[in-house]
């Protein structure tokens, strides 16, 4: 489409327009939302451990790690396998059609081709089962990609927990800085979105129930307000580097210069700044009561609530939903591969293929009105699926455990993943 938000401004040559500016371009430019997942794997997988643990309850916390490791696989696993079936359902009805014929670059490359038969379709359906739990790759909801790299950090959280049980908390802190800055050397891809998060966010959730720490936040209100909003500040222009073309811009060539100094080569530097601003802002609100509060509203609770549901379903609503909306539902007219006379395609002066007459957006009224509404749309689904895909999965996970578990170990099955506010993060125990 028209505007560029991965780039600082659309061409080197052009003035930024407002949603290219910093800060006002995260939204669109995505990044954060799969970063604060996994800080929040690591926050809560840790939060119950540490505090039975720093209680005395070494036996009771070593417990909860070990039926939250158990349910944790299932409780992933149930939730995306449904959402899963359902995208492919809609795959099999021609319900990405639009979206393969549009000029949208992004959704022709995650609407997936059906096979062509129905039985290629049906074990297609079982490689991509397997191969989001293995490989990460969904050929039909591309953003399911994250769900095994979060369930692999839960793991590494309940490994560090065990690990460090006994370790005195100031040593815990330089293990935690120790594991934080190994990851940060990693060239691999990913590091910095998914491990070093989970690590920060079990540093924060024993952090929480340090009382020197809280004591100290309380006594010093003006100098806690001075770093809370030097973080949150720091951390939006942080989070604002493109993910394309930084040279383009003053700002961001300075911040690619830099990154040459401050990360390893070769990685995603766009996600590499992404993972810092997100800290420096998520140390910004857990300083900051007022900020918390605020959080903790009724609606941003809400909101929160939904998070994990919108996840699963706003990939397949994007690629079916909103592409009707803003292409038309039947994808028609339609002039397919550019060919001669002879139905040959016609090729380019590189030899390749003259790519097809994409179908248009529609006229920015149709854009305006159909993204709300659409909005509304994710958030509608989310909350049906939180109020009963979301219940049937740990109903499940809980008839696992009771087939399972020795009998003095068996208990219900603790709350939906989805019930953990992406919002709501407290200093103290939840």
């Amino acid at each position: 489409m028209g505007l560029r938000p991965l780039f600082p401004r659309d061409n080197e040559d052009a003035a930024p327009r407002i949603l290219q500016w910093p800060i006002l371009r995260i939204p669109w430019q995505g990044r954060l939302g799969v970063t604060i997942f996994a800080f929040l794997t690591g926050y809560v997988c840790a939060l119950k451990p540490i505090k039975q643990s720093r209680n005395g309850d070494h036996l009771g916390s070593f417990t909860s790690v070990a039926k939250s490791a158990f349910r944790r696989p299932p409780r992933l696993i149930f939730p995306a396998t449904i959402a899963l079936i359902i995208s492919w359902v809609m795959a099999q009805f021609g319900a990405f059609i639009v979206a393969n014929r549009s000029d949208c670059w992004w959704c022709r490359y995650a609407a997936p081709d059906l096979a062509p038969t129905f039985w290629q379709e049906v074990m297609r359906l079982f490689e991509n089962f397997l191969g989001v739990w293995t490989t990460g790759y969904m050929a039909y909801d591309d953003h399911q990609w994250a769900l095994l790299p979060l369930l692999e950090a839960s793991m590494l959280v309940y490994i560090l927990l065990c690990a460090t049980m006994f370790v005195k908390f100031r040593w815990r802190l330089a293990i935690y800085l120790g594991m934080f800055l190994y990851f940060h050397q990693d060239a691999a891809k990913n590091t910095e979105t998914f491990q070093m998060q989970a690590i920060y966010g079990m540093f924060l959730s024993d952090l929480s129930y340090e009382k020197a720490f809280k004591e100290f936040v309380e006594r010093h209100k003006w100098g806690r307000r001075i770093v809370s909003a030097t973080c949150a500040i720091s951390g939006l222009l942080i989070c604002s580097y493109p993910g394309e073309h930084p040279e383009w811009a003053t700002w961001s060539k300075y911040m690619f210069e830099l990154a040459h100094y401050i990360f390893p080569p070769d990685v995603n530097i766009g996600k590499r700044y992404s993972a810092i601003g997100v800290d420096l802002i998520i140390f910004a609100i857990f300083i900051s009561p007022s900020t918390k509060d605020f959080l903790a509203s009724r609606l941003l609770l809400w909101l929160g609530k939904q998070s994990f549901a919108v996840y699963l379903v706003h990939g397949t609503l994007l690629r079916t939903v909103l592409c009707w909306m803003l292409y038309g539902i039947t994808g028609q007219p339609w002039d397919g591969d550019i060919v001669d006379g002879n139905g040959q395609p016609i090729l380019d002066e590189n030899g390749e293929p003259l790519h097809p007459h994409w179908i248009p957006i529609r006229a920015p009224w149709v854009v305006a009105i159909s993204i709300p509404a659409w909005i509304a749309l994710v958030y509608l689904c989310a909350s049906l699926w939180t109020s009963y895909v979301d219940p049937f999965c740990a109903k499940m996970t809980q008839k696992l455990e009771k087939m399972m578990f020795e009998e003095d170990e068996k208990s219900p099955a603790t709350l939906p993943l989805t019930s953990m506010p992406m919002t709501n993060m407290p200093m103290t125990s939840a």
